[in-house]
């Protein structure tokens, strides 16, 4: 009998668990998260600390469109909790989006890159151009990003609009996790643009998390602590 091996770097749940990876089972962060009050939880820690795997971990319990779930967390402790936790694998619509990428030389860049990562997150969510829910002009407006062809006011707007298509398709509120929040700042303050991005992410943001009605929770992973003129702020 072969031993399970170590998924050095590995942070994709599903890919780790597919292959009997060893897993230290955190599965009880899930449980911490639906028992949290509020609406936005920030989750800062240092590199390597596995933030993303815990956020991969999250997406795959809660995502309703994620099949196999049962399955991947089967022997772990958050299957051995009371329906309260348990009813909630599969149960939300969720929007996943990574910034880890969205680094680069300049500002103009530095926006390619960040519509790269929103194309991705909306790829996910394709098949609601077929959903009758959906308006034609709000189609329209998925084609647009889907074919790169937003403006940076639609690109603020990007996410909550997602979350508000998700909410009517599914018929309850989403679950959104945003992976390295942080990278885009850190990076505009090694490359000298970090004015231009601090205006940008401020709104950005704010219409995301701000009165979004159509969110559940929201996790958000990074290095650094909200600073005091705080990003998560809307800009005037």
């Amino acid at each position: 009998m072969s031993l399970p091996v170590i998924g050095i770097g590995e942070s994709d749940f599903k890919g780790l668990r597919i292959r009997e990876n060893y897993y230290i089972d955190k599965s009880m962060y899930i449980k911490h998260i639906i028992d949290n009050g509020s609406r936005v939880i920030l989750v800062t820690r240092p590199r390597r600390f596995g933030k993303t795997l815990n956020m991969s971990m999250l997406k795959y319990y809660f995502d309703i469109n994620c099949k196999d779930s049962k399955e991947l967390f089967k022997g772990l402790k958050i299957l051995e909790q009371e329906e309260k936790y348990t009813s909630k694998m599969n149960y939300y619509p969720c929007i996943y989006i990574t910034l880890k990428d969205v680094v680069d030389t300049n500002y103009e860049k530095m926006i390619l890159d960040l519509k790269t990562a929103i194309l991705d997150m909306y790829q996910e969510h394709r098949y609601l151009l077929d959903s009758d829910k959906i308006y034609p002009e709000e189609k329209e407006k998925i084609k647009e990003i889907l074919f790169g062809k937003e403006n940076e006011t639609d690109l603020k707007n990007s996410v909550k609009e997602l979350s508000k298509y998700l909410s009517r398709h599914h018929e309850r509120p989403v679950m959104l996790l945003v992976d390295e929040y942080d990278v885009p700042l850190q990076n505009a303050y090694v490359e000298g643009y970090y004015e231009e991005a601090v205006k940008f992410f401020k709104t950005f943001y704010g219409t995301t998390f701000k009165d979004n009605q159509y969110l559940e929770k929201t996790v958000i992973t990074g290095v650094s602590r909200v600073a005091k003129e705080s990003i998560f702020s809307r800009s005037k």
